[in-house]
């Protein structure tokens, strides 16, 4: 059944091509005439390119000139964000330059070690007496 409605379209689409044909042929005017031009000058150079153009070496080109262009898009993204660390990085260096931490825990004062200190090298005297040299 939708062949036989294909077919009746077709066939009417024919000869509603005749019909427009010799009408235009008897006044001797186009309908549409600037954009039949217009159609007419494109489906010729699709034509000619058809003919004359080698559809695998333009494809080969094309897809040669978008994995480059994909390779470059790549590496400008890479690129911006190491840049984007580095900045990070950059702000993070500066501010612990300028900012030292500073230890806040409490420690001995080193004249309270030498003391500790002191004391027990006194009492590593007292437990262990010295041995003279007995010849």
């Amino acid at each position: 059944m939708t062949h036989l409605i294909v077919i009746l379209a077709l066939f009417a689409l024919l000869i509603g091509l005749l019909v427009l044909t010799s009408y235009e042929s008897r006044r001797g005017k186009r309908f549409y005439a600037s954009d039949r031009a217009r159609f007419d000058s494109a489906v010729m150079r699709v034509e000619f390119v058809l003919a004359h153009v080698s559809l695998g070496a333009f494809l080969r080109d094309e897809i040669r000139h978008l994995a480059g262009r994909i390779g470059h898009d790549i590496v400008h993204i890479s690129l911006l964000v190491v840049r984007a660390v580095e900045r990070l990085l950059t702000r993070l260096i500066r501010r612990l330059r300028t900012h030292p931490e500073v230890d806040t825990a409490p420690r001995e004062t080193a004249r309270e070690f030498v003391k500790v200190l002191s004391e027990f090298k006194g009492n590593l005297k007292a437990t262990h007496p010295e041995i003279s040299d007995i010849q």
